[in-house]
C-alpha cells in the first residue's frame, strides 16, 4: 500500500507539472527562438502525461486516494480546456481515453466537447493527410507519410471507445484500419514483431525490429480496441488472433526476472522498465477482458514476474531503469533513468497486481 501511495503521489505531480520548463530550459528556448529554430509549444496533455491519466482512469476502482486522484484529473483537463483545448500532435489524443471516462463519470459537457475536438482532429488528418490505405501519418506537417507504431497505441483505443460510446462508426472503422494496416505493412514476417514504422507508398519499413516500446504501443493499441470493439464486428476475430500472436512472439524474449530488454531480441542488453510496463499492461487488459484464451494462466505468471521487476525499480514513487525518449526512427538514446513513460503503465500494472 505504501508503494502504491508513493507512485500515485508522484504520478499526480508529474501529470500536473510535466509541461513546466526550468530556468535553464527557458534560456535555451530563448536562444533557439532568436536563432529562428523551432521551439515546441507548451503542451498540457502530452503523451507522457496521457499515459498517467489513462492509468488512473482505467483503474479508478483501485485508487488509494480517490478524491485526490479525481481532483487532479479534473484539474489536468480543466487547465487544457481553459487554454482553448489546443491539440498540437497525434500524441495529445492519447489522454482522450481518460477524458472520455471522466465525462462518463461526471456528466460534465466540457469534457464531451474535449473528446469531440480530439475526434475531429483525427478526422481532419484523415481527410487531408492519410496515405493511400487510409493510415494517419504521425507528423502530417512533415509530408513524409511515415506511419509510426506509436500512433497505434495513442489513437486507436480512443477512436474505438469514442465510436462505440457515441455510435460513430467512422471512428471505429478508422481505428480498425490503422491496426490492420500496421499488421500488414509494418511487421517483420519471421518473428512477428513490429518495425518502428513504415511508408506504404515505398513499402519501406523503418527503425529496428522489436524495439520494446514499439511492441508496447502496438499491444496497447490492439488490446484497447478489443476491449470496446463488439465481438460480432467482422474484424474482431482477426485482430484478437493477431494480438495473441504478437503476445506470444514478445514473450519469447522475456527474461527470467520478468523484464524485457530495450529491444526485445537484445536479451543481453539493458532492461527497460517502460517496455516491460507497456507490454505487461496490455497483456493484463487482454487477460481481464477475456481476449487471451490459450495460456492465460501462464501469461498470468509472466505478468506477476514483470510486476515484481517493476516494483523493484520503484524508488520514491519513480520507476527507474527506463530508456530515454526516442527521437525518431533508429534514434534510441541508451540513457536510463526514471521517466513518465515507465511511471504511467508501471502504475497501472502495480495497481492491478498490488
Amino acid at each position: 500500500r505504501e508503494q502504491i501511495e508513493r507512485l500515485e503521489a508522484e504520478a499526480i505531480f508529474v501529470m500536473l507539472h510535466y509541461h513546466e520548463r526550468t530556468g535553464k530550459q527557458k534560456v535555451k528556448d530563448m536562444v533557439k527562438r532568436a536563432a529562428g529554430r523551432y521551439v515546441p509549444p507548451k503542451d498540457y496533455i502530452s503523451w507522457p502525461t496521457g499515459l498517467i491519466a489513462n492509468a488512473f482512469m482505467e483503474n479508478c476502482d483501485r485508487w488509494k486516494n480517490k478524491e485526490k486522484v479525481l481532483a487532479a484529473l479534473e484539474a489536468y483537463f480543466d487547465r487544457w480546456i481553459e487554454k482553448g483545448m489546443p491539440i498540437y500532435y497525434m500524441d495529445d489524443v492519447l489522454c482522450g481515453m481518460a477524458l472520455l471516462t471522466l465525462y462518463k463519470m461526471t456528466g460534465k459537457e466540457r469534457y464531451k466537447a474535449g473528446v469531440d475536438k480530439m475526434a475531429d482532429y483525427l478526422y481532419t488528418i484523415e481527410e487531408n493527410d492519410a496515405d493511400a490505405k487510409g493510415s494517419l501519418p504521425y507528423r502530417p506537417s512533415q509530408k513524409n507519410f511515415h506511419i509510426y507504431v506509436d500512433g497505434i497505441g495513442m489513437i486507436c483505443p480512443f477512436l474505438c471507445k469514442y465510436g462505440v460510446e457515441f455510435k460513430d462508426d467512422r471512428a471505429v472503422q478508422l481505428a480498425v484500419k490503422q491496426i490492420k494496416n500496421m499488421l500488414e505493412y509494418g511487421m517483420d514476417e519471421n518473428i512477428f514483431l513490429p518495425y518502428h514504422g513504415y511508408m506504404y507508398e515505398s513499402r519501406i519499413k523503418y527503425g529496428i525490429i522489436g524495439w520494446g516500446r514499439a511492441v508496447g504501443w502496438l499491444l496497447m493499441g490492439m488490446a484497447g480496441i478489443l476491449c470496446f470493439l463488439p465481438k460480432e464486428h467482422s474484424d474482431y476475430r482477426y485482430i484478437k488472433g493477431e494480438f495473441e500472436r504478437v503476445v506470444s512472439s514478445a514473450y519469447r524474449y522475456q527474461k527470467e526476472n520478468g523484464a524485457f530488454a530495450w529491444q526485445l531480441e537484445a536479451v543481453e542488453g539493458p532492461e527497460d522498465s517502460s517496455a516491460t510496463a507497456m507490454i505487461t499492461s496490455a497483456v493484463l487488459k487482454g487477460i481481464c477482458a477475456g481476449i487471451i484464451d490459450e495460456g492465460k494462466d501462464i501469461y498470468g505468471e509472466k505478468v506477476k514476474k514483470a510486476a515484481e521487476f517493476l516494483a523493484g525499480c520503484e524508488n520514491g514513487g519513480r520507476i527507474s531503469a527506463c530508456s530515454g525518449e526516442c527521437k525518431g526512427f533508429s534514434e534510441y538514446p541508451q540513457i536510463y533513468g526514471a521517466y513518465p513513460w515507465s511511471l504511467g503503465p508501471g502504475l497501472e500494472v502495480l495497481l492491478h497486481e498490488g
